[in-house]
């Protein structure tokens, strides 16, 4: 029996060590650069104070949102779905603009808006660049420059301002579905990556963490053990009994907070996160591993001792391969489970699929469209990693029954 275990034990090993090193370079291989798009300036027939000045006007102005006069930073101007307000002059200089693309045209008259300063609101003169082609969902974004010429005097400073005209969510429900579901599935598939990393990651190692508290729960001194062995088998047993009791009696995202606020595990929050699925999963797998134990006849035991084993050949070679066995339902179980509460790590700052899901609704204040989408994720990953389990199950002989969840 044991024979046949071993490879699976040494290839979930080896997979776990892979998993959990390609998970750990996840975030830098994911995470999308967000430099400032705008472009270097360029500066002719400048004086000192000129320069200073074009400098600051270069440095200071950004386009506005022509509808609530909100400025648009770099990230936003990527995202333009509406029209725009470009300032005319900033002090004594003066601005022109120009579009690189018909996506964006600029009217050639000003008018003023109002927007907000750190003394209230002022009025400034703007020319109004006008959305004349706006994509549909499908075809992504229409990218644009714009140019603004910097003036003083005679002296001039170029800058470019790189964005994008992207579609506009409909006003209807189930379009503002599809909307969502498309224009945002980058950030979608990045939070499934994160959940699913963690996730199986996380159950891969609290396992083999389990394997060793399950041990450490099972010894029991007996009366031919010397005093420090029969205290390192108590120690080690007392030791299985209150980590279970601990993570087994705590919600993962206090110990999450705790791990992360309060001691500071890592200094890099996926990691802590990895760490908080791993320990927490190890002590509900411990329990199945020990309930599966104890439901095995008692007289293989004695039957392996008749044989010539000893204590740890007998759990080695008999018992632990049939529990093992016997646990696989419950154990994938706990996979599946670990793919919802893993949402919980959103508490830290780790942006799984609730957390992008929770960026998205923010982006457009249409919850219930965002939160649908997530929905049906998640149950996409559930319904299939479970039909998956099951095929597992099924060639290793394993009955498949329905089982409750653990948390």
């Amino acid at each position: 029996m044991i024979k046949k275990f071993i490879p699976l034990f040494k290839k979930l090993i080896v997979f776990a060590l892979i998993v959990g090193f390609i998970y750990a370079l996840a975030p830098h291989l994911l995470t999308s650069s967000e430099a400032d798009n705008h472009q270097t300036t360029f500066i002719s027939d400048a004086s000192g104070e000129a320069m200073e000045q074009l400098t600051l006007a270069a440095n200071s102005v950004n386009p506005y949102h022509f509808g609530n006069k909100q400025s648009l930073t770099p990230n936003r101007l990527k995202q333009v779905t509406s029209d725009i307000a470009l300032p005319a002059a900033f002090g004594e200089v003066v601005i022109t603009w120009s579009s690189s693309s018909t996506a964006i045209m600029i009217e050639a008259t000003t008018s003023t808006i109002s927007v907000a300063s750190p003394n209230g609101l002022i009025q400034i003169e703007v020319y109004k660049g006008i959305v004349s082609e706006r994509p549909n969902v499908f075809e992504g974004s229409k990218p644009f420059t714009l140019t603004a010429v910097f003036a003083l005097g005679d002296a001039t400073l170029i800058k470019t301002y790189e964005g994008a005209v992207v579609a506009q969510m409909p006003s209807d429900f189930w379009g503002g579905f599809v909307y969502t579901f498309i224009r945002y599935i980058s950030l979608f598939a990045e939070g499934v990556a994160t959940t699913l990393g963690l996730s199986l990651t996380g159950t891969i190692i609290g396992f083999i963490i389990a394997l060793i508290l399950v041990a450490l729960r099972l010894l029991k001194p007996n009366s031919r053990d010397q005093k420090s062995v029969a205290f390192l088998k108590k120690f080690g047993s007392g030791f299985a009994k209150v980590y279970i009791t601990v993570f087994r009696g705590t919600p993962m995202i206090v110990q999450a907070s705790f791990f992360w606020y309060g001691l500071g595990l890592f200094g890099d929050a996926l990691l802590c996160g990895l760490f908080v699925v791993s320990v927490n999963t190890a002590a509900y797998i411990a329990e199945i591993l020990r309930g599966s134990i104890g439901a095995i006849d008692k007289g293989q035991t004695e039957a392996s001792r008749s044989l010539g084993m000893n204590s740890i050949q007998t759990m080695i070679s008999v018992i632990f391969p049939q529990s093992v066995k016997n646990s696989m339902p419950a154990i994938g179980n706990e996979f599946v489970i670990n793919i919802k509460d893993t949402a919980v790590l959103s508490v830290i700052g780790i942006f799984e699929l609730f957390n992008q899901t929770t960026k998205v609704a923010g982006i457009h204040y249409r919850q219930l469209e965002a939160y649908l989408v997530v929905a049906l994720i998640y149950l996409f990953l559930t319904y299939t990693v479970t039909k998956i389990l099951q095929r597992i199950e099924k060639r290793f002989d394993i009955e498949i029954r329905e089982l409750p969840s653990s948390n």
